[in-house]
C-alpha cells in the first residue's frame, strides 16, 4: 500500500471534498516527485474528479437541497469557472445567481436564485448578452444605479457579489451562445430596447456645450465624459471604458496592491436629470462654479460607487461651499 496525503488528485475548487482513493495501480518503489508523473495517477485524477462532478450533478436536481450546498460552496465551485478549462461549461450550467428579475421570499430561502439556463429562457428576442453586475455585498448591487435604465427596460441582470465574481466571467465568455457583458464596461447601448412602462420624458440638456466643459475642468481623472441611458432617476454614474477592466475588478486589485493598467473612469451623465440640466445652463453661460461642481460630481459617482472621494478634504470643502450657497439662495 502507499499511502500519501498530497497527490493533489482533485482540482483546487474540489477542495471540500475528503476522502479517500484506494488503489492496487501504483507503483510503491517511486519517490513523490515521480509519482504525481505517473499516467495511472492522471487517470485516477480524472475519473476521481468526474465522479465527484456527477455527484454534485445528481444533487442540482434537487434545487432546495443544492441551494445548501450552493451557499456553503458555490464560491469555491465558481473558483472552477476561473480555471478549470475542461469543466468551465459544466459548473456555469450549475451555479446558481441572484438576480434583478428574480425575487427572494422570506418563507422560502430556495427562492430568489437562477440559473444562467434560466436567466436565457427569460431574455427579449433582440437581447444577445448575459448582464451582470459586480459588488462589495448583495445590497450594494441590488441597489446600484447601474441598474437603472436596465431595470426600465425589463432587462434582467445578475447580480454578483463575491470576490471570485468579479473574474470568472472573464474566462467563461459566454454560455448557449450568448455572451457575458458586464454593465458597468462600455457604453450600455440600450437603445433598442423600449422603456417599459411610463418612459422618461421632459427637457433633456444640452450635452454638446457641458461635455466639453466637464472634461476640461477633470482632466486626467477620467477617460471621457458622456451622456448615458443606462440612467433613470441618478445624475451620474462611473463607467470602465470599452477595453477596461470592470470597475469591481479594479478595486480588488488596487486593494490587493496589484498594478493596473493605466484606465481612468468615464463619467456618464443623464441628460434629463434636473441637477444636469442646471449644469447645462451653467455652462453655456460660462459659470466659473464648473469646475468644483464637476469635481464635486465626480466625487459623487465614486462614492457611489463604493470609493472614497480622492481627496476627502477638498470634496469636503467644495461641498461645504455648494451647501453654503444653496442655504443663502432658500
Amino acid at each position: 500500500m502507499f499511502i500519501t496525503d498530497d497527490a493533489a488528485l482533485l482540482p483546487a475548487w474540489m477542495r471540500f471534498v475528503v476522502g479517500v482513493v484506494d488503489t492496487e495501480d501504483l507503483p510503491l518503489n517511486v519517490s513523490r516527485e515521480m509519482l504525481q508523473a505517473t499516467p495511472v495517477l492522471a487517470r485516477i485524477r480524472k475519473a476521481v474528479t468526474g465522479r465527484v462532478l456527477n455527484e454534485i450533478k445528481k444533487r442540482s436536481s434537487d434545487n432546495a437541497e443544492f441551494l445548501k450546498f450552493w451557499e456553503n460552496f458555490g464560491s469555491i465551485v465558481k473558483e472552477g469557472i476561473w480555471e478549470d478549462a475542461e469543466h468551465r461549461t459544466e459548473l456555469a450550467g450549475l451555479a446558481r445567481f441572484r438576480s434583478s428579475a428574480v425575487k427572494a421570499e422570506e418563507d422560502k430561502p430556495e427562492s430568489g436564485w437562477t440559473t444562467l439556463a434560466d436567466y436565457i429562457s427569460r431574455m427579449k428576442p433582440e437581447q444577445d448578452a448575459i448582464y451582470y453586475l459586480t459588488g462589495d455585498n448583495e445590497d450594494a448591487v441590488a441597489n446600484s444605479p447601474q441598474l437603472e435604465g436596465f431595470r426600465a427596460r425589463g432587462l434582467e441582470v445578475l447580480l454578483l457579489s463575491e470576490p471570485v465574481d468579479s473574474f470568472w466571467p472573464d474566462r467563461l465568455t459566454s454560455f448557449e451562445g450568448k455572451t457575458l457583458k458586464s454593465v458597468t464596461q462600455g457604453a450600455a447601448d440600450l437603445e433598442k430596447f423600449a422603456v417599459e412602462g411610463e418612459a422618461a420624458t421632459g427637457e433633456a440638456a444640452d450635452m454638446d456645450i457641458l461635455l466639453p466643459v466637464l472634461k476640461e475642468a477633470l482632466g486626467g481623472e477620467v477617460s471621457d465624459v458622456r451622456g448615458t441611458d443606462r440612467l433613470v432617476s441618478s445624475a451620474v454614474v462611473l463607467a470602465a471604458s470599452e477595453n477596461g477592466p470592470d470597475l469591481q475588478l479594479q478595486k480588488l486589485m488596487r486593494r490587493s496592491g496589484q498594478k493596473l493598467p493605466e484606465s481612468a473612469p468615464v463619467l456618464e451623465l443623464n441628460p434629463r436629470n434636473p441637477l444636469v440640466l442646471e449644469l447645462a445652463r451653467k455652462a453655456a453661460e460660462k459659470s466659473p462654479a464648473l469646475g468644483d461642481l464637476a469635481r464635486v460630481l465626480l466625487d459623487v459617482a465614486r462614492i457611489q460607487d463604493g470609493e472614497n472621494p480622492k481627496d476627502p478634504t477638498a470634496f469636503a470643502q467644495r461641498l461645504t461651499g455648494l451647501l453654503t450657497v444653496a442655504a443663502k439662495g432658500e
